[in-house]
């Protein structure tokens, strides 16, 4: 079976730990080009994947014919140029959430995908971990009855600031409601679909700090309520969800103890790289 060749665009934390060893772990593709610009990450690179060249910038990338489908796991600014190069240079795109920092961005991308044939995919990996599927069976199950409240979170304690991380600049899409809120707003759009309404309280709490580090967001259902939090300032554990329906509970503590990486393509246009369908793989 010929494999698809795959460019991946960052080798930071996510392309180290999320989308390198999909490739590198799934017979169906092949990681050929990496960028990797620091000296450390070069190091890594050819430790864990002998396999890959490195490349020093993006262009190496686009440039390269053989390459099917381009991977950008970098900053949140630069998802949307980054993809929208690839889709202009003829490339199958998965983009790391989030999918563009503002809908305008999004719609563009998604035109041209169409435009080109092309695959456009957002990377949500947290629809596949057992947690989440838990909580999906616990809901299809019926057993707590109506459902009227779904309580979700991601917390952290850092009451400092981590030097020279974008994620801590007032860059776009930086600050935790871009890097975590997508997880939460995706699984609950996966239980419940589209909501009525939507609210959000927006916080920087810690000193010093540029960008958001607390966030409250609600979706309005008719007859549900869905609460989205994060906090960088949680020392304390605190439970992952908290399901409430008419006939009782269902509280689920601590993130889930399995990582579990996985390639996901959901597209409207056109789900197949060749002759080959991408489907969700998982690796434990």
């Amino acid at each position: 079976m010929r494999k698809i060749r795959v460019g991946l665009i960052g080798f930071g934390i996510s392309g180290q730990v999320f989308h390198a060893p999909v490739m590198r772990s799934i017979a169906a593709f092949e990681l050929v080009k990496v960028t990797a610009r620091k000296a450390e990450q070069q190091v890594l690179l050819k430790e864990r994947f002998p396999q890959a060249e490195i490349a020093l910038s993006a262009d190496e990338i686009f440039a390269d014919d053989t390459i099917e489908l381009v991977v950008v796991a970098t900053s949140n600014d630069m998802h949307y140029p980054l993809a929208k190069r690839a889709l202009e240079a003829g490339k199958h795109v998965v983009v790391e959430k989030p999918f563009t920092n503002t809908v305008e961005q999004a719609d563009e991308l998604i035109a041209l995908a169409k435009e080109k044939n092309l695959v456009l995919a957002p990377y949500h990996n947290l629809r596949f971990t057992s947690d989440f599927r838990t909580l999906v069976k616990i809901i299809e199950g019926g057993r707590l009855g109506r459902i009227v409240t779904l309580e979700s979170r991601f917390d952290r304690f850092r009451n400092y600031l981590r030097p020279n991380a974008w994620r801590e600049e007032n860059l776009p899409g930086s600050g935790i409601f871009y890097d975590l809120g997508p997880h939460l707003i995706d699984q609950a759009l996966q239980l419940f679909g589209k909501p009525n309404a939507v609210f959000a309280d927006l916080a920087i709490q810690r000193d010093h700090a540029k960008t958001i580090d607390n966030f409250d967001c609600i979706l309005y259902y008719d007859s549900l309520r869905v609460s989205l939090k994060g906090s960088m300032l949680a020392k304390e554990p605190t439970p992952r969800y908290r399901l409430f329906g008419m006939n009782g509970n269902f509280v689920k503590n601590g993130v889930d103890p399995r990582k579990h990486y996985c390639v996901m393509v959901s597209s409207p246009m056109k789900t197949q790289i060749g002759a080959k369908r991408i489907q969700v793989f998982m690796v434990n």
